[in-house]
């Protein structure tokens, strides 16, 4: 695992987060494609692990919002 990844992995215990095998390929697939959308990481996740669901993918986002490591996106409406 690389730094990054471990001190994810490190912040999701603490908060008392259960680490998936799931989990940790989803983290890594988000730091190697910075900037993507949840679809985008979802079908890019799938590719890796046919086990990983929409759900997962969102929880995940949200969690490390939580955390500070994404900024959550604004979505202006007119």
């Amino acid at each position: 695992m690389n730094d990054k990844l471990e001190q994810i992995v490190s912040a999701f215990k603490r908060k008392g987060c259960r680490v998936t095998r799931q989990r940790v390929n989803l983290v890594s697939t988000i730091l190697k494609n910075p900037g993507c959308s949840c679809k985008e990481i979802f079908y890019l996740a799938k590719k890796q692990d046919d086990s990983i669901g929409r759900a997962t993918v969102y929880r995940t986002v949200r969690s490390l919002e939580e955390l500070g490591f994404i900024k959550p996106q604004s979505i202006d409406i007119i």
